[in-house]
């Protein structure tokens, strides 16, 4: 079953997106202790304003458990996206850098900015159904375009984008790796349902 993700979810939600910020090797993660990020990403996921926000997420769940989430918002919104994190290490008294001091998205597109199923879930088309009810949520916020950033080596993912109707705009680098920014034109998703 798909929802929308609710303030009790976020510590597990965390620790299912923190396997992104390993895998993007974000410098963060060999600056702060791993409950004190944890505490500060789970405080700022209960505001209102926040790429993590559990407004801005959708869960896929089967018998209680969270096998997968994501996280979008509209790309406009990119510039105060994280205040809620810094005000979180203000309140908390750490000194912190930027946990994603790159640009990811751009006005006019609804951003996914994350998108991450566990491990035993994989392959059963948990993700690709979570792609399918991105339409509903970018077409609310006024976008008609959902953009995402999938590594260049993640041919797996990009697959699955592609065959979801995303398809490659440019590139970016994002702490340090390579990146395709991929679209999806919902006009397209609305001429093919």
């Amino acid at each position: 079953m798909i929802r929308k993700a609710q303030k009790e979810d976020c510590p597990e939600l965390y620790d299912l997106i923190h396997e992104i910020f390993v895998d993007m090797e974000l410098p963060l993660l060999d600056l702060l202790e791993p409950d004190v990020l944890k505490a500060a990403v789970v405080r700022a996921m209960h505001e209102e304003v926040y790429r993590f926000s559990y407004l801005n997420g959708l869960v896929y769940e089967e018998e209680g458990e969270i096998l997968s989430c994501c996280f979008g918002y509209p790309g406009a919104s990119e510039p105060v996206i994280d205040a809620a994190l810094r005000t979180a290490f203000e309140e908390m008294q750490v000194t912190a850098p930027r946990l994603f001091p790159d640009s990811e998205t751009f006005a006019g597109e609804w951003y996914l900015d994350s998108i991450v199923t566990k491990q035993a879930a994989r392959g059963k088309g948990v993700a690709h159904q979570l792609l399918q009810a991105l339409p509903t949520l970018a077409l609310a916020a006024g976008e008609t375009v959902i953009g995402l950033n999938c590594e260049k080596d993640n041919l797996q993912a990009k697959k699955l984008y592609e065959k979801v109707g995303f398809r490659t705009v440019s590139e970016r680098i994002l702490s340090g790796h390579a990146y395709d920014h991929m679209q999806w034109e919902l006009k397209d998703a609305v001429l093919s349902n």
